[in-house]
């Protein structure tokens, strides 16, 4: 895996990158999920260097070795993008949004314009304010989105705990989490350098994280502040059946309100099947 680099954004903050694949290849823009960091969706660099694809996975604000921003909205994202995209001297690009990068994907294709050639939307996050994506969630992400929804410092609590344990305590806290994700997701969670990479990734976690994914939250729930519909580059939205993370009715509300994309319905796939099929993916963007 290539070294992690840092750009200063205009407004003074650091903006947290790394870079795996063919460095002459199709550009793509990865968003990890929530939690995450820029390590999530680049574990296997083989894969990518051979389709041709050059990604570059970015840390959003409060996770890795991005600054934290107070007050960001989901609409802020794009421009952090590109600038990077500028910094890197890249003009066009796509963009793969895993989980909570989903929402994010989305806002760089319908913000960004002719920047954007085509995004993926993986296990991704739909818009909470349409009453299906909430009622289909486990009644405890329901819980969560409620009080994120009041902006609850009980949220915010409950948050910077969860992720203090999960820096401490990394193979424990995989363990637990175990037990809620389908047999799909736990076969994958239990491989040697998935493993490895993810607890890593919790014990290099930024001390601001546990912000960031109250902040995620808020930000998930409130209006995005775009239309789906206005979304005008090639989509693609793939979804697992298995998934109890996030639920297939999120990939059905987005693959509803954006104009022509593609849903690519996983039988048998859970939350995590990324890891294994992320060339696949960006080679669906690379000939979109």
């Amino acid at each position: 895996m290539s070294d992690s680099r840092v750009t200063v954004l205009p407004d003074g903050r650091d903006l947290g990158w790394i870079e795996v694949g063919d460095a002459t290849g199709t550009p793509i823009f990865g968003f990890h999920g929530t939690p995450g960091s820029r390590y999530e969706i680049a574990m296997d660099e083989a894969p990518l260097s051979e389709a041709g694809l050059r990604l570059i996975c970015v840390d959003r604000p409060g996770y890795g070795l991005s600054s934290f921003k107070r007050g960001r909205r989901l609409v802020d994202w794009p421009r952090d993008v590109e600038h990077l995209a500028d910094h890197l001297g890249i003009q066009r690009f796509a963009v793969i949004g895993h989980s909570g990068g989903g929402p994010h994907a989305a806002v760089c294709a319908a913000l960004l314009g002719e920047r954007v050639t085509a995004a993926a939307i993986v296990s991704g996050v739909g818009p909470l304010d349409d009453e299906r994506a909430f009622e289909s969630m486990k009644r405890s992400d329901q819980v969560q989105m409620g009080l994120s929804r009041r902006r609850s410092i009980v949220m915010r609590a409950a948050s910077n705990l969860q992720m203090g344990v999960f820096r401490q305590f990394p193979s424990w806290t995989l363990d637990l989490m175990a037990k809620h994700l389908s047999a799909p997701d736990v076969e994958i969670l239990s491989r040697t350098t998935v493993r490895a990479v993810m607890e890593l990734e919790a014990k290099r976690m930024s001390r601001t994280t546990g912000e960031a994914v109250a902040q995620d939250l808020e930000i998930f729930v409130a209006d995005w502040g775009f239309e789906l519909g206005d979304i005008k580059v090639p989509v693609h939205i793939w979804q697992g059946d298995a998934d109890l993370s996030v639920p297939a009715m999120h990939a059905s509300i987005m693959h509803e309100a954006i104009p022509g994309s593609v849903l690519h319905e996983m039988l048998g796939a859970g939350h995590f099947f990324i890891f294994d099929r992320l060339a696949e993916i960006g080679l669906a963007l690379k000939v979109a």
